[in-house]
C-alpha cells in the first residue's frame, strides 16, 4: 500500500513508507501509471507531488558532488586547473549527453536545454519552472533560481540548507577575475562549467558560442542564457569578456586576444 510520510529523523525528508516493504522497489512512475488507469484522481496527485521530493535528494547530491570535485582541485591544485579539469570532464560528456551539440538550430539548443532545466528543478518551489522570452534576435532564459549553481548560492528553499558557499561548506569561488569566469572574481567553481562548456570549447570549434551566461553576482538575482537565433547577432562583449574576437564573417574562426 503507497504510504507518504515525513521522516524528522532524516532531516524531514518525504519518503515512500509504503507497506509491505518490497512494494518500496515498485517505481513511482509505474504505481501513478497504475492510478492513473485506476482512476484514483487523489491517490494520483498526492502520489504526483511526492514524485517532486523523490528526485531531489539524488538531484542535489549529485551537484552539490560536482562543485565538491571542483572545491578540491582548486584548493589542491589552484584554481586554474579549473578550465583543465572541465574539459577534460566535457570530452566524456560530448559522448554521452551531448551528441549533435553545435550542429542543431537555435530553436532546438532551445528546447534541449529547457527540458534539461525544468528536470533542474529551477525556479520557485524548486518544480522546474523556468521563464522563456523570444526577443527578435534571440532567446532569453531566466532561471530564479537555476537548479545548481543558483540553488547552491542561495538558502534551499524546501531544504533550509545555507548557502553552500558560507558556512558550513565553505566552497571556492574565483579568487582573481580570469576569462573562463567571465572577467569577474567571486564566481562560484561549480557555475564555471557554462563559461568553459558552453562558450569557449564551442567557440574554439566554431566560432560561435552555443548559449551565453548573463551571471549575475547577486545570489538572489536570476541568471539569464541567451540563445542567438544569427550568430552574428551577438555583441562582441560576449566574445571579449572571455578572452576571443568576434569573427569577422560567418565561419571563420575566432581568435584569441593576446594571442
Amino acid at each position: 500500500m503507497l504510504k507518504i510520510q515525513k521522516v524528522e529523523k532524516l532531516g524531514g525528508r518525504i519518503l515512500r513508507c509504503d507497506e509491505p516493504s518490497e512494494e518500496l522497489g515498485i517505481s513511482s512512475y509505474t504505481l501513478l501509471r497504475d492510478l492513473i488507469t485506476k482512476g484514483d484522481k487523489e491517490g494520483a496527485l498526492k502520489l504526483l507531488d511526492y514524485v517532486q521530493h523523490e528526485f531531489k535528494w539524488l538531484h542535489d547530491l549529485y551537484s552539490d558532488w560536482a562543485y565538491i570535485d571542483l572545491d578540491y582541485v582548486a584548493k589542491n591544485y589552484g584554481e586554474e586547473e579549473i578550465p583543465k579539469f572541465l574539459r577534460h570532464v566535457k570530452s566524456k560528456l560530448d559522448l554521452i549527453a551531448y551528441k549533435g551539440y553545435g550542429q542543431i538550430l537555435p530553436v532546438d539548443v532551445l528546447r534541449m536545454f529547457a527540458e534539461g532545466m525544468r528536470a533542474h528543478r529551477c525556479g520557485p518551489g524548486e518544480i522546474g519552472t523556468h521563464t522563456i522570452r523570444e526577443e527578435k534576435d534571440r532567446y532569453v532564459m531566466l532561471f530564479d533560481p537555476c537548479g545548481s549553481g543558483g540553488r547552491m548560492r542561495r538558502t534551499g528553499q524546501l531544504d533550509g540548507i545555507p548557502p553552500r558557499t558560507g558556512e558550513p561548506f565553505n566552497m571556492g569561488v574565483t579568487q582573481k577575475a580570469y576569462p573562463w569566469s567571465w572577467g569577474k572574481k567571486g564566481v562560484p567553481y561549480y557555475c564555471i562549467h557554462c563559461s568553459v562548456w558552453h562558450e569557449i570549447m564551442p567557440i574554439e570549434k566554431t566560432g560561435v558560442p552555443v548559449k551565453i551566461t548573463d551571471y549575475n553576482e547577486d545570489p538572489q538575482a536570476p541568471c539569464a542564457w541567451y540563445i542567438y537565433k544569427d550568430p552574428e547577432a551577438i555583441p562582441e562583449q560576449f566574445y571579449t569578456r572571455i578572452g576571443f574576437r568576434k569573427p569577422r564573417k560567418r565561419g571563420e574562426p575566432a581568435e584569441k586576444i593576446g594571442k
